[in-house]
């Protein structure tokens, strides 16, 4: 079974074995030695080359073309720095929400970030067509912090009309998301990912009450276009309020064929909560991962318990709660091949 269908056979339901999909970023770049922001994220081609080293270097069973919250909110006029470890809006570079009704729609295929991730899709196609290949979009709350800072999408929630003004511009941002997920499905992606960073700040009950229905709404939209879609999700998300409002039910409830699920949610309690809705994938903890002077015996104590939490009835990938750590060099190439050595000892269903 190649890789592409590994991967679906565990989002359907039991695979032969656990798919071995860890989210590698700056790790493909180091391998590489490029500089991240500068060359990997706007160098399609390296890009690609870095992720297709990763995969068989280490037997991973996607590529993707995930790199920063950034390339839409660019398309929108955001001023995005590439002098740091990963892009992000320059300072003062991001738009006034009580001025977007002023911003004209932007047209995708003229921006230049846009085009990057689009073409890096097609050379996936082209170079590795038995891998599964996903694609990105943010997702609404996290579009909404990518295009007019997080600290002042926050602050809308101290407003009596809050919701109102989340919905008055998600209204104009989803449908150019979903633009930017059928360009990517007609490159050539397999899946669509679509990252919610920081949806946990905002709580089960604001999620619920602002963004969610945008956000199901774009899983259902994405899904028509033949693909499955990720939810990528940090931080806390098992948050249940005292209105019973439940933050992982919620998520779960959007419809996304796969969600990523960080290191303080308890992989075993989601294996039970949800894991008959959703395929998840998760979630050793990037802290101990980027240990320096961790011991390569509790990290393999960390993905054990990751498997056998997560393995019982299939619907599971396994990853890192997050983006893979990728320094010192030689400590993630370590921890990233026990990893991998334990998901094939392990990981086997029959």
């Amino acid at each position: 079974m190649n890789p592409r269908d590994l991967s679906f056979a565990a989002i359907e339901g039991t695979p032969p074995e656990i798919p071995f999909n860890p989210i590698v970023m700056n790790l493909a770049a180091t391998i590489i030695d490029v500089d991240y922001s500068k060359v990997y994220c706007e160098k399609p081609e390296v890009m690609v080359d870095g992720q297709i080293k990763c995969a068989k270097f280490f037997g991973i069973h996607h590529v993707h073309a995930m790199s920063d919250a950034f390339r839409e909110a660019s398309a929108w006029g955001v001023k995005v720095h590439m002098d740091g470890h990963t892009p992000v809006a320059a300072d003062g570079g991001s738009l006034d929400w009580r001025e977007f009704d002023t911003v004209e729609t932007p047209e995708l295929q003229a921006s230049p970030r846009i085009v990057q991730r689009l073409e890096a899709i097609k050379l996936f196609r082209k170079r590795c067509p038995d891998q599964c290949i996903v694609g990105w979009i943010e997702a609404p709350f996290a579009e909404l912090c990518s295009m007019f800072s997080m600290i002042d999408v926050v602050k809308i929630c101290g407003r009596k009309d809050w919701i109102d003004v989340y919905k008055r511009l998600l209204v104009r941002i989803v449908p150019v998301q979903l633009d930017f997920a059928k360009l990517q499905v007609e490159a050539g992606a397999d899946i669509i990912g679509a990252g919610d960073s920081a949806i946990s700040q905002i709580g089960p009950r604001r999620y619920k009450q602002a963004t969610f229905e945008e956000t199901r709404h774009l899983f259902e939209e994405i899904h028509k276009l033949g693909v499955k879609s990720i939810y990528h999700c940090c931080g806390d998300n098992s948050v249940v309020d005292k209105d019973g409002n439940d933050m992982l039910e919620l998520i779960a409830s959007t419809g996304a064929s796969v969600i990523d699920i960080d290191t303080q949610v308890d992989l075993a309690a989601a294996k039970q909560k949800v894991g008959d809705k959703t395929c998840l994938r998760g979630n050793t903890n990037t802290t101990l991962l980027g240990d320096a002077t961790g011991h390569i015996e509790d990290v393999a104590k960390a993905v054990a318990r990751n498997i056998e939490d997560g393995k019982p009835g299939g619907r599971y990938w396994y990853a890192a709660g997050c983006e893979w750590p990728w320094a010192p060099r030689g400590m993630a190439i370590r921890n990233m091949a026990a990893a991998k050595a334990l998901v094939e000892k392990m990981g086997r269903y029959s």
